[in-house]
């Protein structure tokens, strides 16, 4: 397992960028809102969305980059706090809670019904993560961290699906981005 602590030490939330399914689609964000930056590590997607005047709650195992967050959000006044969340660890949430739900890079299968439970009535889910097999050495190997193919649009079924893009088959080029599931949807 990670030692987040550790990773995250040598890092910094300057450096922190949102991600790219956040970015490519973010003509269908709301004008404000209440935001999550779910397993936010050093929440460059958080970051983004303070800055687009939402009111974003950061989760994450890592003491540093709370820490980091929350030092870079007051030095910056953003509308960011960042809050320590074991998210594998059964959490105790509020139903309808956000507009915006951004996950990047986790996947932990049994906390993905939450999500649509943590969304408020046409709330929105920004997700992407490794999925398919590893083709190009990027992300883990082991499947248990990559989604399957079409997974997110199994589990979120019913939800709207609003944009969807999963280049796992094709290698790497200008307009694929390989092993990857990008899924935005509403509920």
């Amino acid at each position: 397992m990670a030692d987040w602590n550790q990773i995250y030490q040598e890092k910094t939330v300057e450096k922190s960028t949102p991600a790219q399914v956040l970015l490519d689609n973010r003509h269908l964000l709301p004008l404000s809102g209440k935001a999550l930056d779910y397993a936010s590590g050093l929440s460059g997607n958080g970051v983004f969305l303070a800055q687009q005047g939402f009111d974003v709650t950061a989760w994450d195992l890592s003491d540093i980059a709370v820490d980091k967050i929350n030092a870079f959000s007051n030095e910056n006044k953003l509308s960011l706090s960042a809050k320590k969340v074991d998210l594998e660890s059964g959490i105790e949430i509020g139903q309808g809670e956000f507009d915006v739900v951004v996950v990047s890079f986790f996947l932990h299968r049994e906390s993905l019904p939450l999500l649509y439970k943590l969304l408020k009535p046409s709330g929105l889910l920004f997700y992407q993560t490794f999925s398919g097999e590893q083709l190009n050495g990027v992300g883990p190997s082991r499947s248990a961290f990559r989604l399957r193919r079409g997974e997110l649009l199994e589990v979120f079924s019913n939800m709207k699906l609003l944009s969807y893009r999963e280049d796992c088959v094709y290698p790497e080029s200008n307009n694929v981005i390989s092993d990857q599931a990008f899924f935005v949807a509403q509920k």
